[in-house]
Parts: structure tokens; C-alpha cells; sequence
């Protein structure tokens, strides 16, 4: 009986599983060892042998799917990134809801994300400083984390802000504000609860939009000397 031949076509299905489905699964894998490894001992010592080693992968499967260490840390990075921003585009589609519970809402699926101590690591301390390339990755995200967040309030709330350019900059201030608390918690070991975080980074965000809101109330009133007046 002749032995059973084991190398594999490219491009044919091996053991029933198509080649595209083993390229992604063996990607996978790395993405979820780059988490465990960069979240541990930190993406400066980290190797692409110890990367394998977790993955349980030879190394020319991490050479077949990125390009450098760097490369893998930029798309770990988007993944998790990925995940947070769907799960807060939830609660920002929910209707209904009033605006303190939204907040509240949103700011429990932050904080149960950094339940994940090494998936918060790669979020927010080990994506810093590495290159430029993925100085833009992360700026990115957090231009799109800063838009998020001003979109759990109404089309006033937004226009109380200010124009494009005020939102922007006020999107970026308070995602600021969340990544530090948000950074300190992880690494007092989780020292607060999870309800005494939310509530007090509420009163940070909901501060911000009653703020806006007063001033824009001000501004309005006949004889104001705000009034007419364009934010710039």
C-alpha cells in the first residue's frame, strides 16, 4: 500500500479544509499569539521565533503572511481596535436610550475590553513610538475613536460643540481622557471597579456635553456677547 503522499498544492484543499480557510486560520493564530506575546514581555523584546512558538507555527507561515514584526504589531493593533469600535458603534445605534445611559453603556464595553490585559496592552502602550507607519495606524483609530465619541450625542449636542474643526479637537481631548484613565486602571492592576470607572469617566464626557450645551444656550440670548459670534 503506497503511504499517503503529505505535501501540500498550493491553492488545494488539505484534510477537507480549503487552502484559503488554513491561510487565514494560521494568520489567526498569529495575530492571537502576537497578543499574548507583545501583551506579556512587550513588542521591543518580542521575536518572531517566540511569536511562532505561541502560535504553534513554523516561522515561514509568519513570513508567508507579514512582512516584519512591526507589520504584525500594526494589524494585531486594527484588530483590536476593530473589535472596540464595533461594539461601541452598538450602542451609538441604539435609539431611544437617554444620553447617560448611552454613556454609561459605551464606557462598560471600553472597560470590559480592558478586562483583556494583553489586547489592552497592544491598544494602548505597545502600539506607541515603534515607527511612523504605525504612528499612523494608531492615529488613525483614534481619529476614528474621537468621531465615536462625539457621535453618542444628538445633532445639537454635536452643533453646541462647535463647528467640524471644535468637534474634532474636542473628540480628541476626551478620548485622551479615557485612554488615561483607562491606561492607569490596567496598570494598577485593575485597582477601582469596573462601575466607580464608569461613573466617574461619565461625568467627564456628560460634563463636556452639558458644558457645551449651557455655553451654546448663552451665546444665543439677545444682548449676549457671544451672540452671532462663529467658533474658529
Amino acid at each position: 500500500m503506497k503511504k499517503k503522499a503529505e505535501t501540500v498544492v498550493t491553492g488545494r484543499a488539505y484534510g477537507g479544509v480549503a487552502h484559503e480557510d488554513r491561510t487565514a486560520e494560521r494568520r489567526d493564530a498569529l495575530i492571537q499569539a502576537a497578543t499574548q506575546v507583545f501583551g506579556t514581555v512587550g513588542f521591543r523584546k518580542a521575536t518572531v521565533r517566540s511569536i511562532c512558538q505561541q502560535a504553534k507555527l513554523n516561522d515561514r507561515y509568519f513570513y508567508a503572511a507579514f512582512d516584519s514584526a512591526d507589520h504584525l504589531l500594526r494589524v494585531t493593533y486594527e484588530h483590536h481596535a476593530q473589535r472596540l469600535h464595533a461594539s461601541l458603534q452598538q450602542v451609538i445605534q441604539k435609539q431611544g436610550e437617554k444620553l447617560e445611559a448611552k454613556v454609561a453603556a459605551g464606557l462598560r464595553v471600553f472597560f470590559s475590553f480592558l478586562r483583556d490585559p494583553c489586547a489592552a496592552r497592544v491598544l494602548m502602550l505597545e502600539v506607541m513610538g515603534v515607527s511612523a507607519e504605525t504612528d499612523a495606524t494608531y492615529q488613525r483609530n483614534i481619529f476614528e475613536f474621537a468621531r465615536q465619541i462625539i457621535s453618542f450625542v444628538d445633532k445639537a449636542t454635536q452643533d453646541a460643540l462647535g463647528d467640524h474643526d471644535d468637534q474634532r479637537i474636542v473628540g480628541f481631548a476626551l478620548v485622551g481622557a479615557m485612554i488615561n484613565a483607562g491606561t492607569a486602571w490596567l496598570l494598577s492592576g485593575y485597582r477601582d471597579s469596573e462601575e466607580k470607572m464608569v461613573r466617574n469617566c461619565s461625568q467627564v464626557l456628560l460634563g463636556t456635553y452639558a458644558y457645551a450645551i449651557k455655553h451654546a444656550a448663552v451665546a444665543a440670548k439677545p444682548g449676549s456677547t457671544s451672540a452671532g459670534r462663529t467658533r474658529r
